[in-house]
């Protein structure tokens, strides 16, 4: 259960409030001190998987070396994902440049006192599109660490209303 808790980034006390658990709870579990059905059931829900599939997870997390495979395997993920990351970035600052010195060589040599106006306008939104749609797709702003942040969040404002109902 804690290469699940992990590779969503949530800690104990997150998963605790997203899975109406005690954080002991989620610590025994994660220990495989055993747990009962309606906290297995509760656990799944929040990790979206069926109850069988917790159980398997749990005890694959409880096998000897298991964490140091999942720690390792999930190292070499991330450290794949970081260099494509950085390619991607790369690739923008250097397209972004490019276009940047097309537009302005082109613009230097064509304005004739405002004459090409339009056309140059055209060119630097086209541009400026190219430049946007491509930062878009590489920094991702609304990839699935924001889609988490923000579900995480929703929860945390929906717990927050149930104490302050149940305090009155």
């Amino acid at each position: 259960m804690k290469s699940l808790r992990l590779t969503r980034h949530w800690s104990q006390e997150q998963l605790a409030q997203l899975s109406h658990l005690n954080v002991r709870t989620i610590q025994r579990v994660e220990k495989g001190e055993g747990a009962g059905l309606e906290t297995l059931k509760s656990l799944a829900s929040v990790f979206e998987i069926s109850v069988d599939e917790l159980k398997s997870e749990i005890d694959k997390d409880n096998q000897p070396g298991g964490e140091e495979v999942f720690n390792s395997e999930n190292s070499i993920t991330m450290h794949k994902q970081a260099k494509e990351k950085v390619k991607a970035t790369k690739f923008f600052y250097a397209f972004s440049a490019f276009l940047i010195t097309v537009f302005v060589l082109f613009m230097l040599p064509n304005y004739n006192g405002g004459e090409n106006t339009g056309p140059l306008v055209v060119v630097f939104l086209s541009f400026a599109t190219l430049i946007a749609g491509l930062a878009i797709y590489v920094f991702e702003p609304f990839d699935e660490n924001w889609e988490k942040a923000k579900v995480s969040k929703i929860v945390q404002q929906q717990n927050e209303e149930r104490r302050l109902e149940n305090k009155r």
